[in-house]
């Protein structure tokens, strides 16, 4: 059974841009307000870019050490989409 909630769901995003790295470190989601709850991601899983059409998107996945999180940023828009949640997973 595959435990993922898939939300779909917008939400705010506190980035990180590194000066220095490689590109898959430059930029990184350090924290998320979800529902009134501020969750600290602790570690970058993966991240790659994606096209939707003519749109640039940027998946993130990412964990709090407890549960981990896809991410999604629009480059375009400019919209950070929390995409779903995988709970109690042990990264």
């Amino acid at each position: 059974m595959d435990p993922t909630i898939k939300l779909n769901e917008r939400v705010d995003i506190v980035a990180l841009y590194r000066k220095d790295g490689d590109i898959a470190t430059l930029a990184f989601p350090c924290k998320m307000k979800y529902k009134g709850r501020d969750i600290t991601f602790t570690k970058l899983g993966m991240r790659h870019p994606t096209a939707q059409g003519k749109r640039m998107i940027h998946v993130f996945d990412v964990t709090d050490g407890s549960n981990d999180y896809r991410l999604e940023f629009n480059a375009e828009s400019l919209i950070w989409t929390l995409v779903a949640v995988i709970p109690g997973s042990l990264s």
